[in-house]
């Protein structure tokens, strides 16, 4: 991604359009960079991930007791909360929205 950006910066005749839907690396960089944020916070530039298990009956050589654990572990209200302090520290603002338990409607999907 910085590539991109850096290649973005440095081309006087083009126009460079870049979709970040990784604000930690425009973050990180940003003071190299002589970029702006210009849209944020639109539904279309979510970027959700989720996480799932999947079925040890279909796939017996899965770790399902390590995948249910991990997955209990990542949706816990404590790790939510880390996930949404994440960068805050380091930048002045989230890095991440956690959103376990949240509905496609309650993100803007």
């Amino acid at each position: 991604m910085i590539n991109l950006i850096d290649k973005g910066e440095s081309c006087e005749t083009f126009t460079f359009v870049v979709w970040f839907d990784d604000r930690a690396t425009y973050l990180a960089n940003k003071a190299n960079l002589q970029l702006d944020i210009l849209v944020e916070k639109d539904n279309s530039l979510l970027n959700v991930y989720h996480v799932i298990t999947v079925s040890p009956a279909k796939w017996p050589k899965v770790n399902y007791t390590g995948a249910a654990a991990f997955m209990k572990w990542i949706t816990s209200p404590a790790i939510q909360d880390v996930i949404g302090k994440f960068g805050v520290d380091k930048y002045g603002q989230q890095l991440f929205v956690p959103d376990a338990g949240k509905s496609d409607s309650d993100l803007g999907l």
